[in-house]
């Protein structure tokens, strides 16, 4: 059993897809542009011998003075009446050929498969790729080709041969008409076999494109420390980011109305402003050491501390920072905040 036994991941197709890594089955593209040609001259080329027998007697009818404005008036509307000829061939060829890829492969633009490789300059590479299971289903699928022509070319001639030397007693008008006939119906034969082929080709070109993109162990154990970062950068960010939050809430620190402590191990701080909150809420919390950083801000922003034991152990336990205090601790924060209005003389502000 191959080690690569895990389905390919989102990300890796979508890696894969950027670097033009898809699967397309150019067998498809062919088949489908021959049957679109064939068909289209099934049904055009009754049009198109017409419009060609009319050219020819237009050219002659033409007069015998020429000139450079008369000559470049003939092979403008000469060019003019071949591109009505052929723009049927060649619009529908290019709508498949557009309609074929775009269905595969869908909106896709990248140069990465243009960019030189170095492995494809090794030879062990390139003996994997000229004896590998790839290059032996491109020769089944050449010889294949060829035997389906030759057998339906043969086929046709069997079958036809009593009348290919009955052309010679016809005229050469219904002779063409009827080899057109026969050829068209050849080809046709041809482009439906070569279609069931493609379906195959296909079904092995996905298996294939499948196979390319499957995963080990280590290689989804690499693509998750892209994705989600070693431990050790994760563990850098989270603490960056820690180191962010603490300052915010130190900033935070200079908007609050009183810092509640234990009087060591925790300090809560508190702010009310009917403005922003209709209770009063957190604006910082620490312990320890964070817990003495705020005493020391709060007395330098000359913030009221105060001591209340309990009431710093529920506010740190219950309460997160920016949320209101729950409505069980309502009256012993409102008697906190008073005290503190009437030792700085102050008042709430009003809404």
């Amino acid at each position: 059993m191959s080690e690569k036994q895990f389905a390919a991941s989102p990300k890796k197709r979508l890696d894969a897809r950027k670097k033009g890594q898809v699967f397309k089955s150019t067998e498809l593209n062919s088949a489908l542009l021959l049957l679109s040609f064939v068909a289209v001259l099934k049904y055009w080329l009754p049009g198109m011998l017409s419009r060609m027998g009319q050219l020819f007697p237009y050219s002659w009818s033409l007069s015998t003075d020429w000139t450079s404005h008369s000559v470049a008036s003939l092979m403008l509307n000469l060019l003019g009446q071949g591109s009505i000829i052929v723009a049927p061939i060649f619009g529908v060829g290019l709508l498949v050929a557009l309609l074929s890829n775009y269905f595969q492969v869908g909106s896709l633009f990248t140069l990465e498969p243009l960019k030189p490789q170095l492995s494809r300059m090794s030879p062990i590479s390139g003996a994997k790729r000229m004896f590998g299971l790839k290059a032996w289903v491109e020769v089944s699928k050449s010889l294949f080709k060829v035997i389906l022509i030759g057998y339906f070319l043969y086929a046709s001639i069997r079958n036809n041969l009593q009348v290919f030397p009955a052309l010679q007693q016809i005229e050469i008008g219904q002779s063409a008409i009827l080899l057109g006939r026969e050829i068209l119906n050849l080809a046709w034969k041809i482009a439906l076999s070569f279609l069931i082929l493609a379906i195959f080709d296909f079904l092995y070109q996905w298996w294939d494109h499948e196979k390319n993109l499957r995963m080990s162990h280590e290689d989804m154990k690499e693509e998750f420390k892209q994705t989600e970062g070693n431990p050790q950068l994760r563990a850098e960010i989270k603490r960056k980011q820690r180191s962010m939050a603490m300052q915010r809430m130190m900033q935070d620190l200079k908007k609050a109305d009183v810092v509640i402590t234990n009087p060591t191990h925790f300090a809560v701080a508190l702010r009310y402003d009917l403005k922003e909150n209709t209770a009063p809420y957190v604006v910082a919390k620490g312990q320890d050491e964070v817990a003495k950083r705020m005493r020391v801000l709060a007395k330098e922003y000359n913030i009221v501390i105060m001591e209340n034991k309990p009431l710093a152990r529920a506010l740190y336990a219950q309460v997160e920072i920016g949320q209101i205090i729950p409505t069980d601790l309502f009256k012993v924060v409102a008697e906190v905040l008073a005290f503190v209005y009437r030792l700085k003389k102050k008042r709430p502000t009003s809404a």
